[in-house]
């Protein structure tokens, strides 16, 4: 018998680059398989509103609490098969201003999956 996948889709996942209506894939160690286009409903598949980030699961995040630009370069360094901790961000998405470097959108919310 397989090990489970878990499946988590969003609106948003930030892993490199912002993805638009995609899912993510990890294995049951929690280990990243992928980012994939949701083009159909596939079933076990969980699915959050916002954004969601991928950081590495040796990285103590959030360290304030509140989301950082600095976030998206620790997003960065995630390879297919590292162990990551997976976070959404109610509120934030590519088109957000607060994103600027004026702003590090310490206001939204921010929930570990």
């Amino acid at each position: 018998m397989t090990a489970p996948m878990r499946r988590i889709a969003s609106h948003y996942i930030y892993w490199q680059k912002w993805y638009r209506m995609h899912y993510l894939e990890l294995d049951a160690e929690g280990c990243l398989v992928g980012v994939f286009p949701l083009e159909q409903e596939i079933a076990n598949t969980e699915f959050y509103d916002g954004t969601l980030i991928l950081v590495p699961s040796e990285t103590d995040y959030p360290p304030s609490g509140a989301f950082s630009t600095e976030w998206l370069t620790v997003s960065g360094s995630v390879v297919v098969s590292s162990p990551v901790n997976v976070y959404r961000l109610a509120g934030v998405s590519p088109a957000t201003s607060e994103l600027g470097a004026d702003h590090g959108c310490g206001d939204c919310h921010v929930q570990r999956l």
